[in-house]
């Protein structure tokens, strides 16, 4: 994410970034121009002091694997250098999933979290230091996104790889399983937009949380992707089943399954949407584009 992010912002040539990376041989090829490279560490506080500065907003995509006591302590001193050089705002990048397992229908920014597993705990743990620590003197504004997808990443890759590769009957097997099941999931390109909104509206973010998702789009279900994803790449295997599972047993099927989110959860948007949020790409164009990789990969 944090390439396509940094992608977009050179290209609208409206802002000045400052990119802190503990290798800065990764962003040797971007213009100096409109960009200070910073060689530091989040989990070093000495190493922030040339990346933060008074009066600036803070875009933070930072998470590091598996370690609790590391997130939190480069959360911390964050949070500390963000106090001692009065940034104006911080624009956090968290995770929709925050919610847990067992929330059902419309998930909104009020649904109550029930963080479970490690990933999903640290990342709450995460935003509540942020907001018990930065508001009012900062403001603060966090971004929950659904399972973003784009390329470079991971979302589909397990799919696009089953389809390929696997049985046909292996794959009949899903198709029938999981036709009716909602995916959840968010362009990068569209995550990208609802952070420089985030970043750049004039509107004070006294720790106002947002969701971000592409679920009202009619082609974020299993069918759908799987026949954008065959058609796009040629698969032979196509489906014309008119056969589905019931919706009360894929629910139920779904409740039996440890760590599963409910399959027709949906993720409302509504609250960035008043804030003047709008999706620049499809879910279908957004596939297409990370399909496009996978061809020149694998041709």
């Amino acid at each position: 994410m944090g390439r396509h992010l940094i992608s977009e912002c050179v290209k609208q040539n409206s802002f000045h970034l400052k990119l802190l990376t503990r290798d800065s041989d990764h962003f040797s090829d971007l213009s100096k121009n409109v960009t200070t490279i910073c060689k530091g560490d989040l989990l070093q506080l000495a190493s922030l002091k040339s990346f933060v500065e008074p009066d600036i907003t803070i875009i933070n995509l930072a998470y590091i694997r598996n370690d609790e006591a590391a997130n939190i302590r480069a959360t911390l001193n964050l949070i500390h250098m963000a106090k001692q050089h009065n940034v104006k705002r911080v624009v956090h990048c968290s995770t929709a999933v925050v919610i847990g397992f067992k929330a059902r229908g419309i998930v909104t920014e009020s649904t109550k979290p029930q963080p479970k597993g490690v990933y999903q705990k640290t990342k709450y743990r995460i935003e509540e230091i942020l907001l018990e620590q930065l508001p009012p003197s900062i403001e603060l504004s966090i971004l929950r996104p659904t399972e973003i997808v784009g390329p470079g990443g991971m979302g589909l890759q397990t799919m696009i790889q089953r389809l390929r590769f696997e049985g046909s009957l292996k794959n009949l097997m899903y198709h029938l399983t999981l036709k009716r099941r909602r995916f959840n999931y968010v362009s990068v390109y569209n995550v990208v937009t609802a952070l420089i909104l985030l970043a750049t509206t004039p509107i004070k973010q006294m720790g106002e949380i947002y969701n971000i998702s592409d679920d009202d789009d009619v082609d974020n279900n299993y069918e759908s992707v799987e026949k954008i994803i065959c058609s796009h790449l040629g698969y032979k295997f196509g489906l014309n089943v008119d056969y589905e599972l019931p919706e009360s047993c894929l629910s139920l099927l779904f409740g039996l399954l440890p760590n599963h989110s409910p399959p027709l959860r949906v993720y409302s948007y509504s609250k960035i949407s008043a804030l003047g949020y709008r999706k620049v790409i499809s879910l279908r164009l957004a596939i297409a584009d990370l399909l496009s990789m996978v061809n020149s990969a694998h041709p």
